[in-house]
């Protein structure tokens, strides 16, 4: 491009890495703090031109937002889930909507493997028992990793290495695609139906994308398939889960606990009810809240930006919203 390029940034924590990228091509790049509603994204873009977004965090991008930028040429996430973006909208408006890859696979993974031993071996709740002067030793006894059975829902990047760490510690790893999805048998896991899988694992961790077609799976007739006192982490999406229905389960017991990094709603309401189940660990989705992992989403978000405006190239491995490459003239497919 001739003109100058314009790119809003849904937040300005990673404004740096994304403007020594950007800097060669002259790009300006806009941030945008705080609290980000519809409203707030349709109001920004309507009021000059952009030509990309990078997008932090979780921004609504609808189509009505999507009409508030009628330049838009392309949407980069510094980050990999997408589901706040209207896909088929972008698809339509021929905006191709990019991903940082798997640049948090690393940190999510490693934190699903804490999350599960935390859980499993009881770490914050005895932590909380000893600081109350109760100490346990000697009455005791925990549960070890090794020889149980770990279910992995979503065999992507994530899900994968995952899987790996978990069978190093001595676990049995099966895997399941997202709900009306079979995996590649290439991971070397066995591959099951999902109520088999359910049916089987003592701790059921989730990687798997949302979209309105699993949005709420996890619910009261999922643990209905689970074993009696099996484990549940989420590092994926909240909405997964009908939070509610794991709530319930939770207090009865038919849950024996769940280790979550992302709610349905961020942050928390009050009234959530699994602010008080019980043998339930939760961290403010900051999984992938590492100084290199964070490094690296700013540079292969502005990297998208700069190979589409400067090369009109696009990584494919990258790109969400596939269906859109027949119509994207004079782009290079890498």
């Amino acid at each position: 491009m001739t003109s100058p390029i314009h790119v809003l940034m849904t937040g300005d924590d990673l404004l740096e890495p994304a403007s020594r990228i950007l800097a060669p091509i002259g790009a300006t790049i806009e941030t945008m703090s705080g609290p980000i509603d519809r409203a707030r994204m349709i109001a920004t873009l309507s009021a000059r031109r952009f030509d990309a977004i990078l997008v932090r965090a979780n921004p609504p991008l609808d189509a009505g937002v999507l009409d508030a930028a009628p330049h838009l040429a392309m949407i980069s996430k510094m980050g990999a889930g997408v589901d706040s973006v209207d896909l088929a909208g972008a698809t339509e408006r021929d905006i191709p909507v990019m991903t940082a890859g798997d640049a948090n696979a690393d940190a999510t993974a490693e934190m699903a493997i804490a999350l599960i031993l935390a859980i499993r071996r009881d770490v914050v709740r005895l932590d909380a028992r000893l600081k109350a002067g109760i100490w346990d030793r000697g009455r005791y006894i925990a549960t070890e990793l090794r020889g149980q059975t770990l279910g992995i829902v979503g065999l992507g990047r994530i899900g994968r290495q995952v899987g790996e760490m978990a069978r190093a510690l001595g676990m049995r790893v099966v895997a399941s695609g997202r709900p009306g999805a079979t995996p590649s048998t290439a991971s070397g896991f066995a591959i099951l139906p999902l109520e088999k899988l359910l049916a089987e694992s003592d701790i059921v961790s989730l990687h798997c994308p949302m979209d309105a077609s699993n949005r709420g799976f996890f619910n009261r007739d999922a643990i209905a398939r689970m074993k009696p006192g099996a484990l549940l982490v989420n590092t994926a999406r909240g909405g997964l889960l009908n939070e509610a229905d794991v709530a319930e389960a939770l207090v009865s017991g038919r849950l024996g606990g769940a280790a979550l990094d992302t709610l349905a709603a961020e942050p928390p309401k009050p009234d959530n009810p699994l602010l008080t189940a019980p043998n339930t660990i939760i961290t403010p989705h900051i999984a992938a809240e590492t100084a290199a992992t964070m490094e690296r989403i700013a540079v292969m978000g502005a990297e998208n930006v700069l190979s589409w405006f400067t090369r009109r190239e696009i990584l494919v491995d990258r790109l969400v919203n596939r269906p859109v490459l027949p119509r994207l003239k004079g782009v290079s497919i890498l």
